[in-house]
């Protein structure tokens, strides 16, 4: 892995007009990568579509199912037996099971809560100094680096045209950043 420094624009011109700057100040083709990245949420990473593998805030579903479906078994029983005139003995356990089938609904949708993945990352941000936010939609121009003189001069560059100059570590092999991930927060540097 090299340190890479990533410059996010509005227009391919913009980004293809940096990349022509970094090859004539000497940046090798295959040390660069130029693509785009879609809105958050858009990024198609498994078969079905979308971002992660599960919605956030599945793992304490459960838990609330469980305890609505106890608390549905005795409302459904206490239902089932005010209608034991009209439904006979089958009444508190047909309430017995809406009761728990509802409830068990009901607790699962009360308990799951979407984690602030955002809120997380700047609260780290803060612990550590940087800047960090996540990435924004765009036309993404990444360089591999070597020196610091390379750090200021593609920093240089890269922030004359782009909305936003970023630092990362990544592998950018022929032209492509190989283990780029669209969801990890960027360490915004101008």
């Amino acid at each position: 892995m090299k340190t890479l420094i990533v410059g996010r624009y509005d227009q391919l011109a913009e980004a293809e007009n940096a990349s022509r700057d970094l090859l004539r100040a000497g940046f090798p083709t295959r040390e660069m990568s130029l693509f785009y990245l879609n809105p958050q949420g858009q990024h198609a990473l498994y078969p079905v579509g979308g971002d992660e593998d599960e919605s956030a805030g599945t793992h304490e579903a459960r838990s609330g199912a469980v305890r609505g479906a106890v608390g549905g078994v005795g409302a459904g029983t206490l239902v089932g037996v005010a209608t034991m005139p009209v439904l006979g003995p089958a009444g508190p356990l047909l309430g017995a099971a809406v009761g728990a089938y509802t409830g068990s609904l009901v607790g699962a949708l009360n308990n799951m809560e979407e984690p602030d993945a955002h809120a997380d990352a700047v609260r780290d941000s803060h612990e550590t100094g940087a800047d960090v936010q996540p990435r924004k939609a765009g036309v993404m121009l990444a360089v591999a680096i070597a020196t610091p003189a390379e750090r200021e001069y593609a920093i240089e560059i890269l922030g004359t045209r782009a909305q936003q100059v970023e630092e990362a570590e990544g592998t950018v092999q022929n032209g492509e950043w190989v283990d780029f991930d669209p969801l990890a927060p960027c360490k915004i540097i101008r």
